[in-house]
């Protein structure tokens, strides 16, 4: 498409270049979700004793929202594109504490007798560490992102094909991003016209006209295999054009949010870190598991109770299972697991597997069956709830594993991480992690490694928060649980 169709057809589909539409929805719902949090701190303390507090009047503490919108924009959550969920997590805690905490002092200082409203604000602080990011997600995947107004337009510059359907096939997939593909700008001259309904431009000093006749102020850049010189040259264009870019280095192999950039005299250089390695955070990632533990204990034990009693009631043979399996460093661990199978499973997988060509492919593939018929009927349920795995819970006791990690593997699945095995088990495996919440059995091995070594690049205690929230969600959806 030429230039001036590519105007007019703008013109038609897009009638804002800018993010205050997108700022205002998110502030609704935030807003929303704000009071609907101090109501339930309010109901809690109400249920305690309806003396100490009036539950209704919850309703008249709305005139905190404004300080609660120039808290956020401090914190940048507004428009809080693009924000990875451990970091959307973590401003949203400290801005949140500052607010529910500053309210709950003032309360309890400048009055007699309401200690409790306080209380209710600070149960409130409680709720509103995952209701917001999981509100906000919620909105926009139901609403936010069906109407016209959401998002920013992007331009997309990006000369490998392969790519740049990635980012853009992302981009559409995570309307959560915020940033909504509008244009591809490519100078390749054969190939393709339009990719999902996004026209294709070919020259990229037409493209300057995106910006200052459309208004577009967003580049997504993609690094190809360009030569440094033309890749320059598209910089320079970029940079002196639109207000804001974004850089998509050709370093596929690296993937981490982490990187800082470095000056060496006139050279940038990008420096990460492997924070599991460092003493603190390894302290901090034991404390929180040690935490995690005791707070769950009061429900997971009643809950492993219960299923012994079930497994021993519906089959023979023992209630838990001790599976070989390799741990950090290619250390061996014994991880404990509900018995979910018969007790001649071992015998019967050899038969299937010699007699089915199919599901040997799908074993080799995935190293677990569809359907799997050693399986036994509260097995199933068990595997689909992911709770014949409760028992790691000893394992996380003894410091063998954590809450959230690479998943341990046994020996004859350690030959699929080729040289990316000392990497993934240089820190402790986890009952959940990356893969587990990204599709579990329906994530093949190469994309496990990718998931599993992004884990590692990016850890930080708030993407352990952020994996635990959705692990929850991960089994109670059962999705791709074998």
């Amino acid at each position: 498409m030429d230039i001036e169709k590519y105007i007019s057809w703008y013109k038609t589909r897009y009638k804002h270049t800018s993010s205050a539409y997108s700022v205002i929805a998110f502030i609704i719902s935030d807003f929303i979700t704000i009071m609907l949090c101090i109501g339930a701190g309010f109901f809690i303390v109400n249920l305690v004793d309806f003396h100490y507090i009036n539950f209704k009047s919850f309703v008249t503490y709305w005139v905190y929202l404004p300080f609660f919108l120039v808290i956020y924009n401090i914190f940048k959550l507004y428009p809080g594109f693009m924000q990875s969920p451990s970091e959307q997590i973590k401003n949203f805690v400290l801005a949140n504490g500052i607010c529910f905490g500053a309210i709950a002092i003032s309360i309890a200082v400048e009055t007699d007798g309401r200690s409790y409203v306080s209380a209710g604000f600070l149960l409130g602080f409680a709720f509103s560490t995952f209701s917001l990011p999981l509100s906000r997600r919620i909105a926009v995947a139901t609403v936010f992102s069906k109407m016209k107004s959401w998002g920013l337009p992007a331009v997309i510059y990006g000369e490998d094909d392969d790519r740049t359907r990635q980012v853009v096939d992302n981009m559409l997939k995570n309307p959560r991003f915020g940033y909504v593909p509008a244009v591809i700008v490519s100078r390749k001259t054969s190939g393709w016209e339009e990719y999902r309904d996004i026209p294709v431009l070919k020259s990229i000093k037409d493209s300057i006209r995106l910006n200052t006749e459309l208004h577009i102020k967003m580049a997504v850049i993609i690094h190809s295999s360009d030569s440094d010189t033309s890749f320059k040259m598209l910089m320079q264009t970029t940079l002196a054009n639109f207000r804001y870019n974004i850089v998509i280095p050709n370093m596929t192999y690296l993937d981490t949010i982490t990187m800082t950039p470095r000056d060496i005299d006139g050279i940038i250089g990008f420096s990460t870190t492997h924070y599991l390695t460092r003493t603190t955070n390894r302290i901090l990632k034991r404390t929180t598991d040690l935490f995690l533990l005791l707070v769950g204990s009061c429900i997971a034990v009643p809950v492993i109770i219960i299923i012994a009693l079930l497994i021993k009631a519906t089959s023979k043979g023992p209630v838990f299972f001790r599976h070989n399996r390799i741990g950090q460093n290619g250390k061996p661990i014994k991880v404990l697991k509900f018995r979910s199978m018969f007790p001649d499973a071992d015998i019967k997988l050899k038969e299937i597997l010699d007699s089915n060509p199919a599901y040997r492919e799908e074993w080799e593939k995935y190293q677990k069956i569809t359907d799997d018929p050693r399986i036994t009927p509260i097995g199933k349920f068990l595997r689909k709830t992911s709770l014949d795995e409760l028992p790691q819970l000893w394992n996380i006791l003894k410091g063998e594993m954590s809450f959230i990690g690479p998943r341990p593997v046994t020996k004859e699945e350690v030959p699929k991480y080729g040289e990316s095995f000392d990497y993934v088990f240089s820190v402790k495996p986890g009952l959940s992690g990356m893969w587990q919440v990204s599709g579990r059995s329906d994530v093949d091995y190469d994309e496990r490694i990718s998931l599993d070594s992004y884990y590692i690049q990016n850890w930080s205690i708030w993407m352990d928060v952020w994996l635990i929230a959705r692990t929850i969600f991960v089994i109670f959806s059962g999705k791709g649980a074998r």
